[in-house]
Protein backbone atom coordinates (compact mmCIF):
# COMPACT_ATOMS: atom_id res chain seq x y z
CA UNK A 1 0.00 0.00 0.00
CA UNK A 2 1.19 3.42 -0.63
CA UNK A 3 0.27 6.33 1.68
CA UNK A 4 0.76 9.96 1.62
CA UNK A 5 0.81 11.69 5.01
CA UNK A 6 0.04 15.08 4.48
CA UNK A 7 -0.39 18.51 7.01
CA UNK A 8 0.68 22.00 6.87
CA UNK A 9 3.92 22.92 8.45
CA UNK A 10 4.43 21.80 12.19
CA UNK A 11 2.15 19.39 11.87
CA UNK A 12 4.26 16.66 12.27
CA UNK A 13 4.93 14.64 9.36
CA UNK A 14 8.88 14.93 9.04
CA UNK A 15 8.78 13.15 13.14
CA UNK A 16 6.17 11.15 12.50
CA UNK A 17 7.87 9.84 8.74
CA UNK A 18 11.49 9.59 11.33
CA UNK A 19 8.93 7.74 13.63
CA UNK A 20 7.62 4.88 11.45
CA UNK A 21 10.84 4.28 9.73
CA UNK A 22 12.10 3.54 13.39
CA UNK A 23 9.75 0.90 13.70
CA UNK A 24 10.53 -0.71 10.08
CA UNK A 25 7.78 1.03 8.02
CA UNK A 26 9.63 2.70 4.76
CA UNK A 27 9.00 5.97 4.87
CA UNK A 28 10.47 9.32 3.13
CA UNK A 29 10.04 12.67 3.45
CA UNK A 30 10.08 15.30 1.07
CA UNK A 31 11.91 17.62 3.00
CA UNK A 32 14.30 15.19 3.30
CA UNK A 33 14.84 14.78 -0.59
CA UNK A 34 15.27 17.89 -2.79
CA UNK A 35 13.65 18.47 -5.89
CA UNK A 36 10.45 16.57 -4.50
CA UNK A 37 8.74 19.91 -3.43
CA UNK A 38 9.88 23.21 -4.95
CA UNK A 39 8.60 26.46 -4.87
CA UNK A 40 7.23 28.29 -8.49
CA UNK A 41 6.40 31.99 -8.58
CA UNK A 42 2.44 31.95 -10.14
CA UNK A 43 2.84 33.91 -12.84
CA UNK A 44 6.21 33.16 -14.76
CA UNK A 45 5.95 29.54 -13.48
CA UNK A 46 9.76 29.79 -12.78
CA UNK A 47 11.36 27.68 -9.75
CA UNK A 48 12.44 29.75 -6.90
CA UNK A 49 14.85 29.44 -4.53
CA UNK A 50 12.89 29.77 -0.79
CA UNK A 51 14.79 32.48 1.80
CA UNK A 52 12.51 33.24 5.02
CA UNK A 53 10.70 36.16 4.55
CA UNK A 54 8.95 38.72 6.56
CA UNK A 55 7.06 39.33 3.70
CA UNK A 56 3.28 37.50 3.64
CA UNK A 57 3.01 39.25 -0.03
CA UNK A 58 5.56 36.48 -1.17
CA UNK A 59 3.43 33.27 -0.79
CA UNK A 60 0.67 34.98 -2.90
CA UNK A 61 3.23 34.87 -5.37
CA UNK A 62 5.00 31.75 -5.21
CA UNK A 63 3.62 28.50 -4.85
CA UNK A 64 4.61 24.81 -3.15
CA UNK A 65 4.62 22.04 -5.97
CA UNK A 66 5.29 18.84 -5.91
CA UNK A 67 7.58 16.91 -9.05
CA UNK A 68 5.46 14.93 -10.23
CA UNK A 69 8.29 12.53 -12.27
CA UNK A 70 10.20 12.49 -9.05
CA UNK A 71 7.57 11.13 -7.04
CA UNK A 72 6.17 8.50 -9.80
CA UNK A 73 9.85 7.19 -9.85
CA UNK A 74 9.82 6.87 -6.07
CA UNK A 75 6.56 5.35 -6.08
CA UNK A 76 7.75 2.86 -8.88
CA UNK A 77 10.51 1.29 -6.87
CA UNK A 78 8.30 0.37 -3.79
CA UNK A 79 5.45 -2.38 -3.17
CA UNK A 80 4.48 -0.37 0.36
CA UNK A 81 5.58 3.19 0.72
CA UNK A 82 4.74 5.86 3.68
CA UNK A 83 5.38 9.79 2.09
CA UNK A 84 5.05 12.20 3.94
CA UNK A 85 4.88 16.21 2.55
CA UNK A 86 2.91 18.74 1.75
CA UNK A 87 2.21 20.82 -1.77
CA UNK A 88 -0.48 23.03 -3.21
CA UNK A 89 -3.30 21.09 -5.38
CA UNK A 90 -4.38 17.84 -5.15
CA UNK A 91 -3.19 16.01 -8.48
CA UNK A 92 -0.33 13.66 -6.62
CA UNK A 93 -2.83 12.46 -4.24
CA UNK A 94 -4.34 9.94 -7.11
CA UNK A 95 -1.11 8.42 -6.67
CA UNK A 96 -1.43 6.45 -3.15
CA UNK A 97 -4.04 4.16 -2.29
CA UNK A 98 -4.80 6.37 1.41
CA UNK A 99 -3.83 9.91 2.51
CA UNK A 100 -3.38 11.31 6.12
CA UNK A 101 -3.78 14.54 6.99
CA UNK A 102 -2.04 15.72 10.13
CA UNK A 103 -4.02 18.49 11.79
CA UNK A 104 -3.71 20.14 15.11
CA UNK A 105 -4.17 23.60 16.93
CA UNK A 106 -3.38 26.78 15.98
CA UNK A 107 -1.07 27.51 19.18
CA UNK A 108 0.31 24.01 18.47
CA UNK A 109 1.32 24.83 15.22
CA UNK A 110 3.34 27.97 15.97
CA UNK A 111 5.02 26.68 19.06
CA UNK A 112 6.23 23.53 16.90
CA UNK A 113 8.03 25.84 14.05
CA UNK A 114 9.13 28.15 16.76
CA UNK A 115 11.54 25.36 18.12
CA UNK A 116 12.17 23.56 15.30
CA UNK A 117 15.66 22.77 13.83
CA UNK A 118 13.90 23.38 10.27
CA UNK A 119 13.90 27.21 8.83
CA UNK A 120 10.71 27.00 7.80
CA UNK A 121 8.16 28.80 9.82
CA UNK A 122 10.27 31.00 11.56
CA UNK A 123 9.04 34.21 11.05
CA UNK A 124 6.12 36.17 11.94
CA UNK A 125 4.69 36.40 7.97
CA UNK A 126 5.84 32.26 7.41
CA UNK A 127 4.00 31.24 10.58
CA UNK A 128 0.79 33.49 9.67
CA UNK A 129 1.44 32.13 6.26
CA UNK A 130 0.44 28.80 7.60
CA UNK A 131 -2.07 29.40 9.60
CA UNK A 132 -4.24 30.97 6.55
CA UNK A 133 -3.29 28.06 4.59
CA UNK A 134 -4.43 25.52 6.88
CA UNK A 135 -7.91 26.76 6.93
CA UNK A 136 -7.99 26.33 3.33
CA UNK A 137 -5.96 23.11 2.75
CA UNK A 138 -7.63 21.00 5.32
CA UNK A 139 -11.07 20.82 3.77
CA UNK A 140 -9.79 20.36 0.39
CA UNK A 141 -7.65 17.41 1.28
CA UNK A 142 -10.77 16.12 3.17
CA UNK A 143 -13.10 16.58 0.29
CA UNK A 144 -10.28 14.60 -1.00
CA UNK A 145 -10.98 11.97 1.02
CA UNK A 146 -8.18 12.56 3.03
CA UNK A 147 -8.28 11.02 6.54
CA UNK A 148 -7.85 13.54 9.85
CA UNK A 149 -5.34 12.48 12.20
CA UNK A 150 -4.98 14.66 15.11
CA UNK A 151 -1.45 15.15 16.23
CA UNK A 152 -2.32 16.82 19.90
CA UNK A 153 -0.80 13.94 21.74
CA UNK A 154 2.45 12.20 22.18
CA UNK A 155 4.48 10.83 19.48
CA UNK A 156 3.50 7.38 20.45
CA UNK A 157 -0.09 8.01 20.53
CA UNK A 158 0.10 9.39 17.17
CA UNK A 159 2.18 6.85 15.19
CA UNK A 160 0.07 4.26 16.96
CA UNK A 161 -3.04 6.05 15.18
CA UNK A 162 -0.96 5.91 11.96
CA UNK A 163 -0.31 2.68 12.15
CA UNK A 164 -3.39 1.38 12.84
CA UNK A 165 -4.57 3.33 9.62
CA UNK A 166 -1.65 2.08 7.72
Amino acid sequence: MKVFITGVAGTGKSTISKALNEKGITSIDFSDNPGFQYWRNKITKEKVKYIPTDDVNWFYQNESLCDFDKLQELLNKYKDLVVTGVATGTGHLKLFDRVLLLQCEPQTLISRMETRERMFGKTKAEQDHVLEWQKKFDPELISFGAIPVNTEGTLDTVVDKIMFLL
